[in-house]
Formats: C-alpha cells, sequence, structure tokens
C-alpha cells in the first residue's frame, strides 16, 4: 500500500524564544476570534511541499541531507509581530523575520533539488520573507485588534525538519520524520 504524506520543510528554534512567542499569545491573543498556534506546533517553514508518497519522501530525506553538508549555520532575525501576509486582510498574526540572503540561499538550493528530483513544488518568485505563524483568524473582527509589537530576537538555524501535517478540525497535528544538521 502506497502511503500518502502532507509534508512540509522547517526549522525549529529554542525553548527560550518559544516561551517569548507563548507569553505574548496568552496576553494579548486571548480574543475567541484568534485560534492560537500550540507551543509544540511553532516552528518557521521553510518550504511547502503538500501531498507525496513514499518514493517521494525518500529523494526529499536524500534532498535534505545533501543540501545541509552545503551550508553553515544562519542566523535569522525577527523584528516585529504583526498581522500577516495582508495586513488590510489579514488571516495571522505571525512574528514577522528579517530577509536573509543566506536563508533565501538555502531555500533557493532546497527547491532547485526537489525540482531536479521532480518533487512537484510551488516555486516563489520572491525573497522568502521568514515568519512564525503565532494565531489563525477564526472570524474578521469588526475591528483589528491592536497587536503589533516590535520585537528584537533571533535564532540560529542548525538543522532542518521534514514534518507531515495532518488535519483535523483542532487543527493541524505535526510530526518530525527526520531532521538533518548543518554541518559545517
Amino acid at each position: 500500500m502506497i502511503m500518502k504524506y502532507r509534508i512540509f520543510i522547517a526549522s525549529h528554534f529554542p525553548n527560550n524564544l518559544k516561551k517569548i512567542f507563548i507569553d505574548y499569545q496568552q496576553k494579548n491573543l486571548v480574543n475567541s476570534c484568534f485560534r492560537l498556534v500550540p507551543e509544540e506546533s511553532l516552528h518557521l517553514t521553510l518550504i511547502f511541499i503538500g501531498s507525496i508518497n513514499d518514493n517521494d519522501l525518500l529523494k526529499i530525506n536524500q534532498v535534505c541531507q545533501d543540501t545541509v553538508s552545503l551550508f553553515s549555520p544562519i542566523e535569522i532575525k525577527f523584528n516585529k509581530i504583526t498581522y500577516g501576509p495582508n495586513p488590510h486582510s489579514p488571516r495571522l498574526i505571525w512574528v514577522e523575520g528579517e530577509i536573509s540572503k543566506e536563508l533565501n540561499q538555502l531555500r533557493e538550493t532546497l527547491e532547485n533539488k526537489l525540482i531536479e528530483q521532480g518533487i512537484n513544488i510551488k516555486v516563489e518568485n520572491r525573497l522568502f520573507k521568514p515568519h512564525i505563524t503565532l494565531a489563525r483568524l477564526r472570524t474578521k473582527p469588526s475591528s483589528l485588534l491592536e497587536i503589533e509589537e516590535e520585537i528584537d530576537k533571533s535564532f540560529i538555524i542548525n538543522r532542518i525538519s521534514i514534518v507531515q501535517s495532518e488535519l483535523s478540525n483542532q487543527g493541524p497535528k505535526y510530526t518530525n520524520l527526520s531532521t538533518y544538521s548543518f554541518n559545517k
């Protein structure tokens, strides 16, 4: 039997940073119009792949293993918490990061190697702007609540994970299938 997976490639970040984001959620996102992302589900998505089978999963593992050998750890800086992706018609509350040349190179390398392996992905034709989703809007409030906050936080991406996403009424459940560490 062929297994089907809904997959993305992500980076996880340290617990001290997660704690800051969880504290923010509990202080600022208590309105019922928000569905909070649970602590264990907070991550930085690098590439969303979508539905794949077992053979594709083997190829994706090889791509990730090959790619991390080409990169050194990458620092990501986050500068604000805001509505996204479109601040005038938001669907999310997220932590917005600064565009990074190194992170963009990592994404492009992953994309190119996935395409070379025949993995069907949607290629982004713009610079990757890192973000971490803290909450989804269940309903759009009559007026947007004041949630924006300037921050100055960073973390080092030193590994990437292949993550399975299983959708349910309670929200997505994420399972790490494999993790690859940068070795430079």
